[in-house]
């Protein structure tokens, strides 16, 4: 079951590609090129060669990238037959090659029967389960491949558990208990068959066992998709927005997928957002119970009423986002501001544990706020400094668009939750909104999503408090900022 050491490895090599100059159509670039064009062809995905002008050097490169994907030798063994049927050089690749192969985890028969259970695996099934199979290995499906074989590809090359428990096996049983119907038992008989060959029945057993136990916890969470859309002025023009965006379906660990950033006005920023609601609807988080959609905004766009958005330009009856959705606001400038993070998490912590039936603690963290003089913020952040079970902070006057005021003061001593009315007029009417949702603070996203659907509902939608609140609810555990500075943008391919 183990495979070649790294001296026995190397040595093959280099006998490999003794054997592989002696095949004809290798001698000379166009042939080695057209045996990748066929290799590239039946493997259904490209190879990354690096280039080389001697013949030699160019053969090694090859064996390289084809030690990335398990089946691209034997292919490229099937390849030379085809092209220079019968010739010593080729048998002597093709024997060479099913030596190498001996150790191969499971046989090819095996690798397609697999793939065939694993048909239809949606793309978000197969990136959180290779992930979770993979353990501490921490690997990532590439994100212009998620197709069942590029899962198989990367779960062959990774290291036995220390149970002895290839990830791979560790992978089926996941998917087995996702799917559920007659194909989980299917692939469970699949498993049971590698763990005799292996002699690991009593390890998978176990897993198997602990999923099991589990399983009803798994089956009775929601299961929640998050989008998060950063919006933010574009430094090269006026007017002109920068927008990138981030998507996930939880399960457990935090580890967005960020797409490509677009740039354009408001009404091209809108129609944005309408395409990545219905890529979400239609793709990646079709299988969700629940999508919430946060927006990323720094404190000139805080006041940007991103929940009346129409998600459904083209249907002549408006939907607006706030209605359907969880819509939240996230602030930019505070994701961006380090120093202000240790208290934002401790308030954040002390949120998630918030018990619901205990009233008295519920209004202990609410703060009613009308701060708007130099003397008044600062008499605002001294009470916020003093009083560390404050999670809420109210708002009775929309914020400023500079960064100086009640927004800047919750920020920075680490309020998570601030909510407000965009207009100054009808703040009885918006008092009273609040003050019935202050034994909801925990589940405060969705209690403004009701009373938005209320606004719906009355005679005058416009003028209801629940066409112009905004609410920001800031998750420190679904940073985004991080994974940005880290690395560049990476282009999403578009959901099947």
């Amino acid at each position: 079951m183990g495979r070649l050491d790294g001296s026995e490895r190397q040595g093959s090599w280099r006998v490999l590609v003794d054997t592989l100059e002696h095949v004809q159509v290798l001698r000379d670039p166009s042939g080695r090129r057209l045996c990748l064009d066929l290799v590239e062809e039946y493997l259904g995905f490209a190879l990354h060669v690096a280039e080389a002008q001697a013949t030699r050097v160019h053969l090694f490169a090859i064996l390289l990238a084809c030690r990335q994907h398990p089946r691209a030798l034997g292919v490229l063994a099937g390849v030379l037959e085809e092209l220079e049927p019968g010739t010593p050089a080729v048998r002597r690749v093709r024997q060479f090659v099913e030596d190498m192969s001996a150790l191969e985890l499971i046989s090819e028969k095996q690798r397609a029967e697999l793939l065939e259970l694993m048909a239809g695996t949606a793309d978000e099934y197969l990136t959180d389960l290779v992930r979770a199979a993979a353990g501490p290995a921490g690997v990532e499906l590439p994100v212009d491949h998620h197709k069942p074989e590029d899962a198989l590809v990367l779960l062959e090359q990774l290291n036995a558990r220390p149970d002895g428990v290839p990830p791979l096996l560790v992978f089926v049983e996941y998917l087995a208990r996702v799917v559920g119907d007659h194909r989980g038992d299917q692939l469970r008989d699949w498993n049971d068959r590698q763990a005799i060959r292996m002699d690991i029945v009593p390890q998978i057993r176990a897993i198997r066992a602990e999923r099991t136990d589990n399983g009803a916890t798994e089956r009775n969470r929601e299961l929640i998709a998050y989008l998060v859309i950063r919006l933010e002025p574009d430094p090269l023009g006026t007017d002109v927005y920068s927008l990138a965006h981030w998507r996930q379906v939880d399960r457990g660990r935090w580890h967005p997928r960020r797409g490509e950033v677009f740039h354009g006005d408001i009404d091209e920023i809108r129609r944005h957002v309408t395409e990545l609601i219905v890529d979400a609807e239609t793709g990646w988080a079709k299988e969700a119970s629940a999508i919430r959609v946060d927006f990323l905004l720094p404190y000139a766009l805080l006041n940007l009423p991103v929940d009346q958005w129409d998600f459904d330009v083209d249907s002549g009856l408006p939907r607006s986002l706030g209605l359907h959705y969880q819509v939240v606001v996230r602030s930019l400038d505070r994701a961006r501001t380090p120093k202000w993070h240790r208290e934002w998490r401790r308030r954040w912590k002390v949120l998630r544990e918030l018990n619901p039936d205990i009233g008295e603690l519920g209004e202990e963290c609410w703060l009613w706020s009308e701060a708007t003089k130099i003397q008044h913020l600062m008499g605002l952040e001294a009470t916020l400094a003093l009083r560390k079970q404050v999670l809420s902070l109210v708002l009775r006057s929309q914020p400023a668009a500079t960064e100086i005021g009640e927004v800047l003061v919750g920020l920075r001593t680490g309020i998570p939750v601030m909510i407000w009315q965009r207009a100054d007029t009808h703040r009885s009417a918006f008092e009273a909104e609040v003050t019935g949702m202050r034994d909801e603070l925990a589940g405060l996203p969705e209690g403004v999503r009701r009373l938005r659907g209320r606004a719906k509902q009355s005679t005058r939608p416009h003028a209801h408090v629940g066409s112009r609140v905004s609410l920001i609810w800031d998750d420190p555990e679904r940073p985004v900022e991080p994974f940005d500075l880290a690395a560049a943008p990476v282009k999403e391919v578009p959901a099947s």
